[in-house]
């Protein structure tokens, strides 16, 4: 049973059929889970302590930042219970495969998508060149992922430079709307849905002081839901900034 929204995504990914009897409901929103059409198939939970007495599961499966009562709770009930860490790079995603493998007794089947994820790694940043643009995942309220995100990693793996590490940026933080338009980005990477309850938020990163930068694409750019969590679809992100990346900032010739 699995009570987060990434470890979701592991678990839907490698679960035999009949193994995995409930994930979170975040796992059917599209923009943070890109198995939201086969979370449609499991029952939901709110990752509660009586959503898991009730349903005795073998394994219980969240990540370290969800309910941490409801954790301990599990724990003193006597439920064996697995926490994913917060912090995912790509470095951590293939590390994170292996280790739910072994815990649904899948271990084949998660080396082979380890393996996948990492050829597939290795083969965008071995067309690595110059010039490299620079890049800014905006989220609602203007919040900039920097340095030590999942995002940052896709970025600079994808050839470009993350605006928001380089303006000294540690995890999620507020980016001023005013640096933004100072710095000029190459690109601005904007959540891709506006959901079903929009707020004022949410239009922070499509501010018109933005779509008045002449030299600046301002889009979704990643498939939606794919970079939220560290699971294999991130390498879907990674190409298709790749994509881009090459698309508007060719590759210099060697003089």
């Amino acid at each position: 049973m699995s009570l987060n929204v990434c470890t979701d995504q592991l678990a839907m990914a490698l679960a035999a059929p009949g193994q995995l009897v409930s994930v979170s409901f975040l796992a059917r929103d599209p923009d943070l889970s890109p198995l939201h059409r086969e979370a449609e198939r499991y029952p939901v939970n709110r990752g509660m302590a009586e959503d898991v007495f009730l349903a005795r599961p073998d394994l219980v499966l969240t990540g370290t930042y969800t309910l941490h009562n409801t954790t301990q709770l599990l724990k003193r009930l006597g439920f064996r219970v697995e926490e994913f860490s917060f912090v995912q790079t790509l470095d951590t995603i293939p590390r994170d495969i292996r280790r739910m493998g072994a815990l649904l007794g899948r271990e084949g089947e998660a080396e082979a998508m380890a393996a996948d994820f990492e050829a597939g790694l290795a083969e965008v940043e071995a067309d690595s060149c110059e010039p490299r643009p620079t890049a800014l995942a905006y989220e609602q309220n203007g919040v900039a992922l920097g340095k030590g995100t999942l995002a940052d990693t896709v970025l600079t793996a994808a050839g470009f430079r993350n605006l928001a590490t380089e303006e000294g940026v540690e995890g999620m933080a507020p980016f001023p709307l005013e640096l933004v338009v100072e710095k000029k980005p190459d690109i601005v990477i904007v959540p891709g849905g506006d959901g079903d309850a929009p707020s004022l938020g949410a239009f922070v990163p499509r501010h018109p002081a933005l779509r008045a930068l002449p030299a600046t694409r301002i889009g979704a750019f990643v498939p939606r839901g794919s970079w939220s969590c560290g699971g294999p679809a991130v390498l879907e992100a990674v190409k298709a900034l790749h994509a881009l990346r090459r698309e508007i900032a060719p590759c210099r010739k060697a003089p």
